[in-house]
């Protein structure tokens, strides 16, 4: 292999790459990163056991492929290298053991791994049916994932659920405690439920092209693979049956809460710092008669906080509830609408909180009891 190549275009490529190379592996050629020159472009991959990431880069107007062919070399020494190069630069792999890399009057030798130990990436069987924009998935992602367990007891419950409807895509993620899940009109036919690891979600928000541009995706087995322009993810899946988690949220309340968001959420954190020295940061709130609710944390240590922010209540008062306040806070600032909705069925059912004028998205938070 036998190339030159715009210096600034590898060295974007390499850096995101490296972030998913295994650092500490027993499989050693998961430390490098696979670089094939090929067909007027150059496909540049690193991964570890559970997830890999390709990066195409044409080659027209960016350089030139003297020698097509493929080399592997380690991951933190290219990246560290193509960082300090100064312009365009050579790779050459006609040694056996080594890699030339001149930049300008400097030239390095890195050594080669062995690129037939290089691990060959499935190909999928199905094509990518399911479109939609990176932004629209991006926020669904940020939406949900904070949602997950944090917990390796129950697997299933470390990612989140991807469930494929006729034009829909549904997001759902819980630890058994709370509950998020928005729901994206996406162009599908596709059919079927699987499960997301964190771990992929968060390379994906990590994914540095607009907004605008539309991510496709496709499911084989036990695999999900993501393509964005040139930059395509390949990522095992959890296995596992998830929770049917319509059975969790009740279609029925006896109280419905309209509360400005914002607000909300303020008071929420001030009370907070109350309860931060407890496991569960436990924070009361009162529903009380006429137009207001009532936020409350007690510390043996600290001491107290009672607070009151105006309301507009449906239904039933003069009860209240005590949840983690950190689950209310994230469900909060996942909400982007400033008006909303909880919902109550007693001191000892969960919650809901949804936007006012947005269905596509709902929170369900379980209370704690009251010491």
């Amino acid at each position: 292999m036998n190339l030159i190549v715009d210096h600034s275009i590898v060295s974007t490529a390499v850096s995101d790459l490296q972030k998913v190379c295994a650092t500490k592996s027993v499989i050693p050629i998961l430390s490098g990163i696979k670089i094939e020159a090929e067909k007027g472009a150059i496909k540049l991959t690193g991964g570890n056991s559970e997830m890999f990431m390709e990066k195409m880069i044409p080659i027209e107007g960016n350089g030139e492929i003297i020698e097509e062919g493929s080399v592997v070399v380690v991951a933190k020494y290219l990246n560290e290298l193509l960082k300090k190069f100064p312009g365009k630069i050579q790779l050459n792999a006609s040694e056996k053991s080594t890699v030339i890399i001149k930049s300008g009057d400097i030239t390095t030798k890195l050594n080669r791994l062995h690129v037939e130990q290089y691990p060959k990436l499935p190909a999928f069987q199905s094509s990518y049916n399911v479109k939609m924009t990176l932004g629209d998935l991006k926020e669904a992602i940020k939406q949900t994932l904070f949602a997950v367990s944090k917990s390796d007891s129950k697997p299933v419950l470390t990612g989140v659920q991807f469930v494929f409807q006729k034009g829909k895509l549904i997001l759902t993620a819980t630890d058994s405690n709370r509950l998020s899940r928005k729901m994206l009109q996406v162009h599908s036919e596709h059919m079927e439920s699987i499960v997301v690891p964190d771990y992929c979600l968060n390379e994906i928000l990590n994914i540095k092209e607009a907004d605008a541009s539309v991510i496709e995706i496709a499911h084989d087995r036990n695999l999900i693979a993501i393509k964005v322009n040139n930059t395509t993810l390949l990522s095992v899946l959890i296995e596992g049956h998830y929770p049917d988690i319509r059975a969790l949220i009740p279609n029925e309340f006896i109280s419905r809460v309209k509360v400005n968001r914002k607000k909300l959420l303020a008071g929420v954190e001030r009370a907070c710092i109350f309860s931060g020295s407890s496991k569960h940061n436990d924070v009361n709130l009162r529903l009380c008669d006429g137009d207001s609710i009532k936020i409350t944390s007690i510390s043996t240590e600290i001491g107290m906080i009672e607070e009151y922010q105006k309301v507009h209540t449906e239904g039933e008062t003069n009860f209240s509830i005590t949840l983690d306040g950190r689950y209310l806070i994230e469900a909060l600032k996942g909400i982007k609408e400033e008006e909303i909705t909880m919902q109550f069925n007693g001191n000892m059912k969960p919650i809901v909180l949804k936007s006012e004028n947005n269905p596509s998205y709902l929170q369900l938070i379980s209370p704690r009891r009251a010491h």
